[in-house]
């Protein structure tokens, strides 16, 4: 059976979804028909054919199907998509060692998880949930090494990501981001795709090992900072240069200092 998955894979074994859990199997399959990922539906106690490379479960259903235990894989109802990353990446070959993670940094990141020159999955989250998303990575690969590449734009948020990265032990590559961003085309609209693609490319360019960045952000930077307080709050709250600083740097979050300025 061919597979579609982000543009396609070559012939592999499949994946199958060996559940009575009417929500897991709901969340599974509704997130694979959205990356057009064809999987196969087996109902417990019945055999795994051959032809199938992971299988995806609940944990109450994990001791008792008959299945190499290192490719069953536990589904989490909250992140679907994380399961399917595991079982994609487990039927594309055991041959993987490195995992590329490229971010086109901003206040909405583009990331891409890149690995053998294949697409295993995108993303566009909050500058916030960057490194809690990589940690989460870090923890389906624990076997593998992984590299993030990040854009040199978006000055403060990128040195914030970097020194964040940087302490969860990863090697990071600055990459130019120069013509990394694509003009889309007529009748094809939004900024996820544009930040995702460019996420992909970054990932793609090997760029300079960068260590801990040091944070002074400039006047102007301070106050685009004032004016997300104003925006944040919904014009009930500006908060001073101080407190803004303080945001810029990384040390504290917009809603602290929206809260801190509110209560002085």
């Amino acid at each position: 059976m061919q597979l579609n998955y982000h543009g396609g894979l070559k012939r592999y074994k499949q994946i199958a979804l060996v559940t009575d859990d009417f929500s897991i199997y709901h969340s599974i399959i509704e997130e694979a028909r959205s990356r057009k990922l064809y999987i196969e539906v087996i109902t417990p106690g019945h055999p795994i054919p051959p032809h199938i490379g992971a299988v995806i479960t609940t944990e109450a259903e994990y001791e008792k199907i008959d299945f190499s235990r290192h490719r069953i894989l536990v589904a989490e109802p909250d992140n679907p998509g994380f399961s399917i990353d595991k079982a994609v990446f487990l039927i594309s070959g055991d041959d993987i060692e490195q995992i590329i993670i490229g971010i086109d940094p901003g206040k909405y990141p583009g990331m891409a998880l890149v690995a053998n020159n294949k697409i295993i999955s995108v993303y566009h989250v909050q500058a916030g949930d960057v490194c809690p998303l990589v940690k989460k990575i870090m923890q389906t690969y624990q076997e593998k090494n992984i590299i993030v590449r990040i854009g040199n734009g978006a000055r403060l948020i990128r040195s914030r990501l970097i020194n964040d990265l940087l302490d969860l032990g990863l090697r990071v590559e600055m990459v130019d981001e120069t013509g990394t961003s694509p003009r889309l085309g007529k009748g094809i609209h939004g900024r996820e795709i544009s930040d995702i693609i460019a996420a992909i490319n970054i990932a793609n360019i090997p760029g300079k090992m960068v260590g801990k960045q040091y944070i002074e952000p400039s006047l102007g930077e301070v106050r685009i900072v004032q004016e997300h307080s104003r925006e944040h709050s919904n014009g009930r709250v500006t908060i001073p240069r101080p407190l803004a600083r303080k945001v810029a740097k990384g040390e504290i979050t917009l809603d602290e200092a929206i809260e801190k300025h509110t209560c002085d």
